[in-house]
């Protein structure tokens, strides 16, 4: 016991060699530190831990400076929350979160550490010169304190998985509060706002990481995605216009911001986003689809021609073929529409409608031959 009296009296001048009036204690005090050094040493023994743990608080009751009173109750709280610290685990490919009824509990003590270990590099930054043993507790105490924060941030992402929203929110504020530095806790609370459907504070969150970080192309598409779905097009295609300029081949951010203008009927920049999409994916068939009906809209009729060649060669079914012949009648183009009427045809060959049609168009281009073929089959057909 007086090696581990003497020991813990030489890390004391240790560490306040440097600054002898901030780690200056009155004598009462001075005998708590004494004893709780030695119970201290006691790892193996958690009722003596806990008794240390009581005495180091007396001490900076005493002196809130005090770093190795800081120092040594900021690790015992480290090891109490470690021991009933909530985690994940999975159990015949069913995920359970263990000791989540701890959570408050350990989070408080998480907090606690943060804070004295805070303390000791904030206290130690006033000596004047540190030694080798000072600048190791400087840096075990950096490190523990980022520790702290990195647990507390991992009970928070727990709870959010296990849908405990109003814990999550909690933690993650008491998060970021403890380093406003770090975004991780303000995209969370996005995350946590997006599942619970509260609109206005997913917004707010989302605006908070954009004025630290305008450039986050996560949240940028994030919030034209957020405008896109209030229909609120106009400002949903400036945020996807920003996701476009750094990540111009991300063709879901153009098909969004395509959409955006085709629903304010701004229909030549739809189209031309499209255009760009197909020559990253040319067989596309969805995006052929719209290339095709926004040529319609704009009346260029040899563009919406083309987009139905492609669609038909990748898909000929017979509704698609049926449509075609339809809608090149509609625009007079019989010539286009004769091949294609007889595909139908040939694809569905009791179809009277399909028959007739290859009638009426070879009247029209003028093949009296067409015509009578198909004028024979028709009348096989009744």
């Amino acid at each position: 016991m007086k090696k581990a009296l003497l020991f813990a009296l030489v890390l004391t001048l240790v560490l306040g060699a440097c600054s002898a009036n901030r780690q200056k204690l009155s004598p009462q005090a001075n005998l708590n530190l004494k004893s709780a050094n030695v119970y201290y040493q006691q790892k193996d023994n958690e009722t003596s831990l806990l008794r240390a743990l009581d005495l180091y608080e007396r001490v900076l009751s005493d002196n809130p400076d005090h770093v190795v009173a800081l120092k040594r109750s900021a690790d015992l709280n480290l090891y109490f929350a470690t021991k009933e610290e909530p985690a994940k685990a999975e159990k015949d490919g069913v995920v359970q979160y263990m000791k989540m009824e701890n959570a408050k509990k350990v989070i408080g003590l998480f907090q606690i550490t943060h804070a004295r270990y805070s303390k000791v590099i904030e206290v130690m930054d006033t000596f004047v010169k540190l030694n080798d043993d000072e600048k190791a507790v400087r840096r075990d105490s950096q490190r523990k304190k980022e520790s702290s924060w990195v647990r507390l941030f991992k009970i928070g992402q727990l709870q959010f998985e296990n849908k405990l929203y109003d814990d999550a929110v909690e933690t993650f504020d008491i998060v970021y509060n403890l380093d406003t530095t770090r975004q991780e806790a303000l995209r969370m609370l996005v995350a946590v706002y997006q599942e619970t459907g509260d609109n206005e504070k997913f917004e707010l969150y989302m605006d908070r990481v954009l004025a630290v970080a305008p450039d986050d192309a996560d949240m940028i598409r994030l919030k034209g995605a957020y405008h896109y779905n209030k229909k609120e097009y106009a400002e949903a295609a400036e945020y996807f216009r920003r996701t476009m300029a750094t990540n111009p081949l991300d063709t879901n951010n153009m098909l969004l911001l395509s959409s955006s203008y085709t629903e304010q009927k701004d229909y030549q920049p739809a189209l031309e986003i499209l255009v760009r999409v197909l020559r990253l994916e040319p067989e596309n068939l969805d995006v052929l689809i719209s290339a095709k009906d926004l040529s319609a809209a704009l009346n260029n009729k040899t563009a919406e021609i083309d987009y139905w060649k492609r669609i038909l060669a990748l898909d000929s079914s017979v509704k698609n073929l049926e449509d075609f012949s339809f809608r090149m009648f509609y625009l007079e183009e019989y010539q286009t529409a004769m091949p294609y009427a007889e595909m139908w045809y040939e694809k569905d060959n009791t179809n009277k409608l399909a028959v007739s049609t290859c009638i009426t168009l070879a009247n029209k281009i003028g093949r009296p031959d067409l015509e009578k073929k198909y004028s024979d089959i028709y009348k096989r057909l009744q």
